[in-house]
Order: C-alpha cells, then structure tokens, then sequence
C-alpha cells in the first residue's frame, strides 16, 4: 500500500518508523515535510514507551546498543520520574513520582505501597517502587529501562537516519498547498508547493496544531479547556555553570508557579525549560517577569506558544489517521505527547493496519480504534486534571482551580475513593496505556491517602505479614541491585557539559 505522511517532526518519523519496523517493506512509505517549518518542540521528555520503541523491546528485537546510540544522538539523559514541586497547599514542598510501579501494584489491595504509606508515611511512599527506592538513595538502579530526556529537535533526524536510505522510503521537502478529495470524500492526493501531486492509499497527519488533512474530513476539534485551562507555553534554555551542575539529577522538575507550572530538564549541555501558564490569568510579559524573578536572572524565551488542550473527535476518519499533535495535545505535564503518538501507532499497525486499502479501511475496524484512543485521551485529560486539585490559593488562577469548577467527575469520585483507602486497579477505569500506578502517586503527593486507610486497607484484607514480606524482598532486592551503580552525583560530573 502506498502511505504518505503528512509531516516529519517527531510524530512524522516515529509513525514511519513503526510502520517499517513492524510490516519491514511491505508499504511505500512518502513522507512530506518541510525544511521551512520548525517543529513544536515544547517538551523534551518521554516516558518508557519511548525506550520500548528505540531498543526493540517493541518488536521483539531488543538491542542494548540502540539506546547508548539514541542517546548520543539526541544528547539524551535518563529520566526516572517527575519531582512535582509546589502543587499541594503547603508551598516549597514537593513529591516524586516514579515512572515506574512496585511490585504488588496490579493487585487488589496493593499491599507494598500500602504498607510504605501505613508504616513510614504518605511522603516515603516511593519506596514502594525501584526508581523510588533508587531516588531515596542517590543510586542509578541497574538496567536500562528508563525514560528519557532528550533534545526534541533531535528525535525525529534519529528515526528519519534510520529510514531514509531504505528504497520503499522517499521525502519530499515542500509545503501542501491543497488537499484533494475524492467523490465519496476520501484523500486522493496532496497538492505540494511546486505544484506536484502526491498520490496515496492511506495517508497519516502529522502536521501537528495546523490538521491539514484531517481537517479537510470534516473531523472536528473537542476542547478540554474546561477542564485543562492551561493554553500558553513559553519555551527557553539554561546553560549550565559551575554552581548549578551539583544540583542536577536524573529527573523532570515540574514547578507549579501563579498561573500554571515550570518544566525543568536536564540534558547534557543544557537544561530545556518552560513556563505552561492559563492566559486568562498572565500576560507573556508577566510570565518572562516571574520565570526570571523565580531563577533569579533574565532569560530569552525560544517563543510562545498557543495551544488548545483537546483531541480531534474522529482519529480516524477514512483514509485517513492523525498522529501525534494533530491527534491531540494535553500539555507538557507527564510527557504524553510522544507517549500516546507511539501507542496509537503501535496498536494501529499491530491491529489494523494490513497490506491493501480495501482491509485497512473498513467500518468497525476505525468505529474500534476511535473508541480506545477517544477513551485513552479522555483518561489522561482526567489524570492531568488531578495534577491541579492540591487546594492552592495563593494566586487569582489557584484559587479558580480550588473552587472545583475545572474538576472532572471521575477525578472526583477516585478522590472520594482515595479518603478511604488506596484506590486499586479495580477502581479505575484501566485504559490500556494507562497506569493505575501513576495516578496513586499523584493522590499519594497531593496527601489524599491517609496513613490510617492504608494501615486498614491491608488489616481488613489480613495483608499485613504478606505485605512486610513483599517489602522486604523489594527492599534487598533493590539494594542488591544497585549496591554497585553510580551515585547520582557521578552521573553529572560525567554527563554534564559546561557551556
């Protein structure tokens, strides 16, 4: 089948990627895009599915050598989770939230995490898991299952390298000019800026905020605004020096500021920041004046961007897929962008992507895939929306927030949940693609889990003995296997790069 591509960037040349990895030469692969348009580049952290992708784990073909080459390509460092700073009540307090989950955590009650919270206290609740025991103890933890940060400029020149020599792969540098339609209103052809005409079967938009194709389907845009208020970013850069290398660590930093959040990460010549603010509440100016007046000194902001948190109502719509940002967008908390753009990908050419136009586009098979990625998207808008609920109100935006006005339904109901114990699998919905883990460390840093219900969580269901045992073993474990990594401190004399 001939699939064209509608822009590279990083969703461009990861959904070609994917595609080629998982069907090798069964598709002619054309990917337009142009050199004249820059790529979003907001964020520049990932979560696992990242690392599945770049190591082979994916597909089976797991290679330890490909995640030393991503990373020397896209100046990437390892990430092991989210440092939330600010977002609860009392201020200069934070949390951190592993990217990974414990070992008892798919169970009903999650009888580690239970016991860490009933025994030592909601705030040393990531001992429950390895990164949160690697965090705890200044240690890398073995193995290369990490996340990653990375230079997002990068990442898509890294699956385009891999590609573009391959003979069923071409690129065309130029902008669409028009999208032609065919009589039942299916994509026939992409009209470029030299007048060429690209023809396809199948065609997957990745022209980020601007939809071109998908757009032109009559495919409409469901804003989550009303619950995701947040719609500027202002992207910038600090250099490293001599005083601020020791305060590195493997580690997003997401800072909850007046009117919105500060992403912190660290790469290896530089820390890629910026500022995710509600504009109803801050002017750009405003934002430059209290990132500076937070840091303590000026910066240049990269631009600004305008982006309206939601999804587009049909992703897929005929002939037709949309991918990455032209699928949706959330906002930077929690690096989902890349993390859903792969999972879209991976299910779409595992599950429904076949050899011809005519088994590919079929009815149930798109009435299927829109209602897991429509539930998928839906799930997290709800999981960011808990971010939000730790009762600030010390700004204008804060307390807007703390009125409940922005609160979805199911975040209140699982934080009803939460009063009265752990919440477990069984409670959440459990979209695939969707950790229950990860919510409870959000309610766990927010303090929405009492010591007391999780002491009578594992008392009721007499997991008491069972729980210290599977503690104990996560602990020797744990120190067993990082006994001899590097400490955190080592990591940056190594890594980091003066500027």
């Amino acid at each position: 089948m001939d699939i064209v591509i509608a822009g590279g960037g990083t969703a461009g040349w990861i959904s070609a990627y994917i595609i080629e990895q998982a069907q090798p030469s069964v598709h002619n692969i054309t990917v337009v895009e142009s050199s004249s348009i820059g790529i979003v580049g907001a964020g520049e952290g990932s979560t696992g599915s990242l690392n599945d992708l770049v190591s082979g784990y994916s597909f089976g073909k797991y290679r330890e050598q490909n995640i030393k080459e991503f990373m020397d390509f896209t100046d990437s460092t390892p990430k092991f989770g989210i440092y939330h700073l600010n977002w609860s009540t009392t201020k200069n307090e934070g949390y951190f939230a592993p990217i990974d989950a414990g070992p008892t955590s798919s169970f009903a009650p999650d009888t580690v995490t239970n016991y860490v919270i009933s025994n030592y206290g909601p705030e040393s609740a990531v001992f429950a898991s390895y990164y949160g025991q690697s965090y705890a103890t200044d240690r890398f933890p073995s193995g290369d299952t990490h996340a990653f940060h990375f230079d997002a400029f990068k990442v898509g020149k890294y699956f385009r390298q891999k590609l573009e020599s391959l003979p069923n792969f071409s690129v065309i540098d130029s902008i669409i000019k028009n999208v032609q339609l065919t009589a039942n209103g299916e994509i026939d052809s992409l009209r470029v800026e030299d007048d060429r005409i690209i023809s396809g079967d199948f065609f997957i938009d990745c022209t980020g905020f601007s939809k071109v194709l998908i757009s032109k389907l009559g495919t409409r845009w469901l804003s989550y605004k009303e619950n995701l208020t947040v719609d500027r970013a202002m992207p910038f850069v600090v250099n490293y020096n001599k005083s601020s290398i020791e305060k590195q660590k493997p580690l997003t930093t997401a800072r909850a500021l007046s009117s919105g959040w500060m992403w912190d990460i660290p790469l290896k010549t530089r820390r890629g920041c910026g500022y995710v603010y509600n504009s109803d509440f801050l002017s750009e100016d405003q934002a430059q004046k209290e990132i500076e007046e937070t840091l303590g000194h000026q910066i240049e902001p990269i631009r600004h961007l305008n982006f309206d948190a939601g999804r587009s109502e049909q992703l897929w719509n005929k002939n037709c897929l949309a991918s990455g940002l032209s699928a949706a967008f959330m906002e930077p908390l929690e690096a989902t962008s890349i993390h859903t753009t792969i999972q879209q990908m991976m299910f779409f050419v595992m599950g429904y992507l076949q050899p011809t136009k005519e088994a590919t586009v079929q009815e149930h098979k798109m009435n299927s895939y829109n209602k897991k990625f429509e539930a998928l998207y839906d799930t997290y808008r709800d999981f960011l929306n808990l971010h939000y609920q730790g009762g600030r109100t010390d700004s204008e935006f804060w307390k807007y927030l703390s009125s409940g006005v922005t609160m979805t339904p199911f975040v209140k109901e699982i934080i009803s949940c939460a009063k009265t114990g752990l919440p477990s699998f069984i409670e959440y919905e459990n979209k695939f693609g969707s950790s229950t883990i990860l919510w409870n460390w959000i309610l766990i840093g927010l303090g929405m889990v009492p010591a007391s219900s999780a002491a009578q969580q594992l008392k009721i269901y007499d997991k008491e003995k069972e729980a210290a045992e599977a503690y104990n073993w996560l602990l020797n474990d744990s120190r067993q296997k990082n006994r001899n990594q590097k400490s955190f401190s080592l990591w940056d004399n190594e890594q980091i790069k003066i500027v």
